[in-house]
């Protein structure tokens, strides 16, 4: 037997099977107590989204901050299924509002697909929704039609859908013609009047083809325009105009700025025509004084017509001047005439002085020939803003 001090030392390990003695009590593990569920929010129901919707909207469009409609959109937090709802309320808010409005509508809803908050699924279902309403809402927006084809045509650009998406739905005629005006709108930039032969590039021939293919509806201010004019030299009286105009032309329309470069347009080339001055080959000499007297009188005669379009609507008093601006370009510019036209405009109370210096700060190319026309104008224009705010200076004394 060996002695202690030569057998190898004690592990303290346990033999194989017992429990380790460790010479304390263990304490059973304590209870832990599950936390309590708190009780998540439920989404605000679909009433109260459609009214914050519209909250956003209206702020949206009176401060144009997008970064703030954005984050508003987010704090909504809302479910996925009311995503289309809420895309269709932000489209129907913009349509009775002025173009601008809708441009920003569809900022925000591209925005709104950057930010992954929504999807082009999203954008497909909403636009169908508010197609489905087009006959609800055409009562009080009759273009609502146009309107929703320059949205799509907008979405198209900013790869929100793509032609072939907002075509299936669309097939066999569903919605007609809301395709082919979409496809108008995405190919805006195009003039539609420089894809015909030369000897055809004006616009009465050009509606004369468009009506031939049976594609007129394209173009549905440009066959007004023909109608109007040919009534004014029917009748013109203002009172028959303004009376062919209410029974001929919705009051949705009245404040539309299309109508109201048509209804300018109608005037200037009939007072060109009553002078002879259309297809002249002095057209850029002066006129003789009995032009400009007739050319005068004339202005008078519509005066009432244009004042009961115009009166208080700023923006559309903008857009009567870029009637005038295209009209004089057309003409290439006929010596003194669109100073001319600035003047009895201003001097008759048609035209205000915020509508024309803010037509002097717009910096939109969709209308041709504005370098010359602040030219010719540009003096008269820094006259106008000096006595305006002379006058500013003796109502604040």
């Amino acid at each position: 037997m060996m002695p202690p001090s030569a057998q190898p030392p004690r592990t303290q390990t346990p033999p194989l099977g017992q429990p380790p003695q460790l010479g304390l009590k263990t304490n059973p593990p304590p209870i832990q107590e599950k936390p309590q569920k708190t009780s998540k929010k439920p989404p605000p129901a679909r009433e109260e989204l459609l009214k914050m919707t519209e909250a956003i909207m209206t702020e949206y469009f009176n401060s144009k901050n997008l970064t703030e409609a954005v984050s508003g959109v987010r704090e909504m937090r809302a479910p996925k299924h009311f995503l289309p709802e809420m895309l269709s309320k932000i489209i129907v808010c913009s349509l009775d509002r002025p173009d601008e409005d809708k441009e920003h509508a569809s900022t925000l809803i591209h925005t709104l697909r950057t930010e992954g908050l929504i999807t082009g699924e999203n954008f497909m279902q909403a636009f169908l929704n508010v197609l489905d309403q087009c006959p609800k809402i055409e009562l009080d927006v009759p273009l609502v039609k146009s309107y929703l084809a320059q949205f799509a045509a907008r979405a198209i650009i900013a790869e929100l859908l793509s032609v072939a998406e907002l075509a299936h739905p669309l097939e066999n005629g569903t919605h007609f013609p809301l395709f082919l005006l979409c496809l108008q709108q995405t190919a805006n930039k195009v003039n539609m009047q420089k894809m015909l032969p030369e000897i055809d590039q004006n616009k009465d021939r050009m509606l004369e083809i468009l009506e031939g293919k049976g594609l007129s509806f394209l173009f549905p201010l440009l066959k007004l325009e023909k109608e109007l004019l040919k009534q004014i030299k029917a009748d013109p009286s203002p009172q028959s105009i303004y009376k062919w105009i209410k029974d001929n032309i919705s009051p949705k329309l009245h404040t539309d700025k299309g109508f109201v470069n048509i209804l300018m347009t109608s005037f200037l080339q009939y007072i060109s025509l009553e002078l002879c001055m259309a297809e002249s080959d002095e057209q850029l000499a002066a006129p003789s004084k009995e032009q400009l007297e007739q050319e005068k009188q004339l202005l008078l005669a519509f005066k009432p017509v244009m004042q009961k379009f115009l009166h208080d609507h700023t923006e559309l008093q903008v857009s009567a001047l870029y009637a005038l601006q295209v009209h004089c370009n057309a003409s290439a510019f006929p010596k003194g005439m669109l100073l001319r036209y600035f003047v009895n405009f201003y001097d008759m109370e048609i035209i205000e002085e915020e509508a024309f210096l803010a037509w002097k700060e717009d910096i939109t190319q969709e209308f041709p020939g504005k370098g010359k026309a602040l030219f010719q104008v540009n003096q008269w224009l820094t006259w106008l803003e000096t006595a305006e705010e002379e006058e500013s200076e003796d109502e604040a004394d």
